[in-house]
């Protein structure tokens, strides 16, 4: 079992990713926010001989109970680029120094501490390198990336540097980098102008640009009559999109408005033109599962949305199930504004909203933020039961994702296993 100490704990993201993960015990954990301490409460299964901190610079390490893992993430908010970013002339980011106190003093074989990316060109990159020399000093190897949450099972991008750092040299390479959060390539199967390229599906999606030629350039057009086993072009009954809502399966052309039907189970979705290998389309020619049809007119028309964002046309087109930011609604002077089925990344100030069907943008609740950092339904009702919608907000919004640090644990707890097993061949051999 290894026991770790949540440190600047939060609401227990990483509690709740290591606990999910499996042969991880915790011993306590610091967090001066009262709030946030009375989720972190509700929501897991606070023993009475854990410790607790209210403030991190009054801890004792030689009261403390060993500990094999020292996690958190130590504020961010003076490294990021949505503050001032001061970093270490703020005291919230001095508390770093009280991660390596702990550590100086308790001798943790790992550490696992999470920050915002701009930390790594805070002051023209001499904040992060005081940060490895100080680890370094204290004979940690540290091995970091940037990990982004949208590759680990939740639909949000909300990218943030992980360190991690041991004692044991066999653990280098073991446990960073994550070399398969993206592993496949745009596969281009027909070649041309951007309105007409055709891409495989199961390559990744096209990159989303605000200046592209018409809806199909911004999401990607369908691979429609393509036999990719032979390599050739003909004519099927079968149509793939390459949107982010992975639609697949067989296309019946009965119908100008034809349906749909994605593998594995029976789903009717719109399909505009879908005879049409080539064509320039104002809006999706394909609906989401369970959308109503398209309206049958002569010239294919249907509504659409546009929020004011900075590109040529001053506006960008969003559909159902879009992710938009809401702060500064009434300017079109921001970019990326609107995401393609991928939330933006989650802050204190529940500034995300949706596109419903209906084309009504609203905001984000705070169960569908909770869900977004992959807390579990369970979970989510015990904050729910203690927390304002403020409150909630903000504590999603500051959390760690959960499946990231579940990623990380059962790495860890495998190269732990691998250290401990060729330790003890060592002495046995000795």
């Amino acid at each position: 079992m290894i026991r770790f100490f949540d440190m600047f704990s939060g609401i227990g993201g990483f509690r709740a990713g290591l606990e999910r993960a499996g042969g991880f015990a915790c011993i306590g954990h610091c967090e001066i926010d009262k709030h946030a301490d009375r989720a972190y409460r509700a929501v897991h299964n606070v023993k009475t001989s854990e410790v607790f901190y209210e403030d991190a610079r009054t801890i004792n390490p030689r009261q403390m109970p060993d500990f094999d893992l020292l996690c958190g993430g130590f504020p961010c908010q003076s490294f990021s680029i949505a503050g001032k970013r001061r970093g270490f002339d703020d005291t919230r980011g001095t508390l770093f120094f009280e991660v390596a106190r702990l550590a100086r003093e308790k001798r943790p074989p790992y550490l696992l501490l999470e920050n915002v990316p701009g930390l790594l060109s805070h002051d023209k990159g001499r904040t992060f390198a005081a940060i490895l020399d100080t680890l370094s000093e204290l004979r940690y190897h540290v091995e970091f990336q940037v990990l982004n949450s949208k590759d680990f099972g939740v639909p949000q991008s909300r990218r943030r540097v992980y360190l991690v750092g041991y004692l044991n040299p066999r653990c280098a390479g073991k446990i960073l980098p994550f070399r398969s959060t993206n592993p496949e390539t745009l596969k281009l199967l027909i070649n041309g102008r951007q309105d007409s390229r055709v891409y495989d599906p199961s390559g990744i999606g096209k990159t989303l640009l605000a200046k592209s030629g018409g809806s199909g350039g911004r999401t990607g057009l369908y691979a429609v009559g393509y036999d990719r086993k032979n390599g050739i072009t003909k004519k099927l009954d079968t149509a793939y999109t390459l949107t982010a809502g992975d639609f697949r399966g067989l296309n019946r052309r009965h119908t100008q408005n034809a349906v749909l039907e994605t593998g594995g189970e029976m789903s009717a979705c719109a399909v505009l033109t879908p005879e049409k290998e080539k064509v320039r389309q104002n809006g999706r020619r394909i609906k989401n599962k369970e959308e109503p049809m398209f309206t049958l007119t002569s010239q294919d028309r249907h509504g659409v949305l546009m929020i004011k964002e900075a590109t040529k046309s001053g506006c960008k087109e969003a559909h159902p199930g879009d992710s938009v930011d809401l702060g500064f609604a009434a300017q079109n002077t921001r970019r990326g504004r609107v995401g393609s089925k991928i939330a933006h990344t989650l802050d204190t100030g529940s500034s995300q909203g949706v596109v419903t069907p209906s084309l009504r943008i609203r905001r984000l609740t705070p169960r569908e933020c909770f869900r977004l950092q992959g807390f579990s339904e369970t979970q989510i009702d015990k904050l729910l039961s203690v927390d304002s919608d403020t409150q909630a907000y903000k504590q999603a919004g500051n959390a760690v994702t959960v499946n990231v640090v579940h990623a990380l644990g059962l790495r860890l707890k495998t190269a732990h296993a691998a250290a401990v097993a060729a330790t003890g061949a060592e002495k046995e051999a000795a």
